[in-house]
């Protein structure tokens, strides 16, 4: 299966990367900038700031003058306007008919380089509200995720939960906003990928119209991370009413840059890529010990972290946490069978045939690329795999589900031998 398919780069004067992949027979153009801005380039002062900038950007520019104009201005163009804030990127993107992509990019410079920021208060009372999903009525935070990441990494900046503390989202000014656009949203640290239905040559002219006047500025400098950043506590229960318990078993692992990355990923799909692999059958389909379980590996350039979450009863946490740890246990001491390694490099080829039926799949595939300086080209891309052995995987596995690198969070309610079970993993 080749995948062959252009893939052009350009850059701007002012230093935007621009990445282009055509796909002629689609019917939408899907564009966007990835800004390598997030929560792992805040202090504990600002931390959510990235997260409430992107809200700001819905809320108008100045011929838009309102977060209703401005929507309506892209809906008009049959396009919308989506964003998302991740730990060390921001992703603004626009879907639209191919007709009107002009006019949708020509209102996204606009987006970015003058936006109105106006109803602060409205979108605070937003925000606060988001915040207030991941907390209780005391203020502790409830979000598992959030809880693991902040034992995981401690005190640095990946620790933080990407919405911020209610504390800091008062504190947010128009003032620290645009001083924040300033020195983040600027072209040296910002692509844009346009991918479906597109005439690449158009591309660095119309680009150069929408975006040629921002700031060069400078590349985004994150906190470093050191192994002596990790958290010491490795493990902690939030006691929380409900029926069920939230589990996150979740492993510091090496970044997406070692050697052992693309290793890593191929591990994830043996764990979890549909109801067929090991997780789901180990707790759900053999044992009917939970309705739901999944697996993230959320890499970072120099470090990431692997979880496992199922949330269950409380007296059938044992069992799950153990038949969860002796999952990984078999991977580290056998590796995958032949079959389950021939499915997964199948599966993760498909998945990036797939792509090509989808514009915005396309788009962050390519974007994300450019800013991370990832595998270029598709066939690069399925191709990451293909030399990966049983005994490779096995070897990472041994590597990776090292029981030093493991933290465990519980949100819910604890019995005592879910107690003592959880005690067993972490000494």
């Amino acid at each position: 299966m080749i995948l062959h398919i252009d893939w052009h780069e350009h850059t701007l004067d002012n230093g935007l990367r621009i990445v282009v992949v055509p796909q002629p027979a689609l019917h939408r153009v899907s564009f966007g900038l990835f800004v390598g801005v997030g929560s792992r380039h805040e202090s504990a002062e600002d931390n959510g700031i990235s997260h409430f900038l992107e809200h700001m950007l819905y809320r108008g520019t100045a011929r838009h003058p309102s977060a209703h104009a401005q929507n309506l201005a892209f809906e008009r163009l049959g396009g919308s306007l989506s964003a998302t804030t991740h730990a060390d990127h921001t992703h603004l993107h626009v879907l639209a008919p191919p007709e009107s992509l002009a006019a949708s990019m020509e209102l996204l410079g606009e987006v970015v380089r003058m936006p109105r920021l106006g109803e602060i208060d409205v979108e605070k009372r937003i925000v606060r509200e988001e915040i207030l999903d991941d907390i209780d009525e005391t203020g502790r935070q409830i979000d598992a995720d959030n809880v693991v990441r902040k034992l995981m990494f401690g005190d640095h900046p990946l620790g933080y939960p990407i919405t911020g503390p209610l504390e800091a989202l008062d504190g947010f000014t128009e003032e620290r906003l645009r001083a924040h656009l300033r020195k983040y949203w600027v072209a040296s640290n910002t692509v844009l990928a346009v991918a479906g239905s597109v005439d690449p040559s158009t591309i660095p002219e119309l680009a150069n119209r929408c975006f040629g006047d921002m700031q060069r500025g400078a590349p985004a400098d994150a906190p470093a991370w050191t192994d002596g950043a990790l958290g010491a506590t490795r493990r902690k229960h939030v006691a929380s009413p409900g029926s069920q318990t939230d589990l996150r078993l979740s492993w510091v692992t090496p970044g997406e840059r070692d050697p052992r990355g693309p290793g890593i990923e191929l591990l994830l799909r043996l764990i979890d890529d549909g109801m067929s692999t090991r997780l789901y059958r180990r707790l759900a389909d053999d044992s009917g010990m939970v309705y739901d379980c999944s697996a993230l590996w959320e890499p970072f350039v120099e470090v990431g972290a692997l979880d496992l979450a199922a949330a269950m009863s409380p007296e059938r946490l044992p069992d799950v946490a153990s038949a969860c740890i002796a999952m990984v246990d078999e991977l580290a001491a056998d590796g995958p069978s032949e079959e389950e390694l021939d499915k997964a490099k199948k599966r993760h080829r498909w998945s990036v045939l797939a792509a090509l039926d989808h514009a915005d799949e396309l788009e962050t595939l390519a974007g994300g690329a450019v800013l991370f300086d990832r595998t270029r080209g598709l066939e690069a891309q399925a191709a990451r795999f293909d030399a990966l052995t049983t005994g490779a995987l096995r070897d990472v596995a041994r590597e990776v589900f090292a029981r030093e690198r493991l933290y465990v969070a519980t949100v819910g309610t604890l019995t005592a031998s879910g107690r003592l079970a959880l005690r067993g993993l972490t000494g």
